[in-house]
């Protein structure tokens, strides 16, 4: 199974695919992380995400300002699957697992709501500043 982020709600519509390199992959602002966002809201090791045979969960790592998982702030180490929305200041992301083949995303979902298998409320409305 190949897992990966699927970056929406970029400018142009299209969806960026990032692969999970490793069992341990680190995201924030610092030089050091596997996927390196360059924003003052996402901190230096903002979260981590562990894959672990066929599981793979997501720990905030005190992060200021929070991971969201689907809209909720995570707490704890959470378990992904194929799906789940992943935000991280202005950066939204959609996990997949690589284990639904029928699993797809299609340019932005507020233009289609149909594009996934799987409904993900909002996708395509710009973030809430709070």
């Amino acid at each position: 199974m190949k897992q990966k982020l699927l970056e929406v709600g970029a400018a142009d519509g299209r969806v960026r695919e990032i692969m999970l390199s490793g069992d341990d992959f680190l995201v924030g602002r610092g030089d050091d992380c596997d996927l390196c966002l360059h924003d003052p809201e996402v901190s230096r090791h903002h979260c981590l995400i562990r894959v672990r045979g066929n599981e793979t969960a997501i720990s905030d790592l005190g992060s200021s300002n929070g991971t969201f998982i689907n809209g909720h702030r995570l707490l704890s180490q959470t378990k992904l699957v194929t799906g789940d929305e992943i935000v991280l200041g202005p950066f939204r992301y959609v996990i997949d697992l690589g284990d639904d083949p029928d699993f797809h995303l299609h340019g932005n979902l507020g233009d289609d709501p149909q594009a996934a298998t799987r409904t993900i409320k909002d996708m395509g409305k710009p973030l809430d500043k709070k």
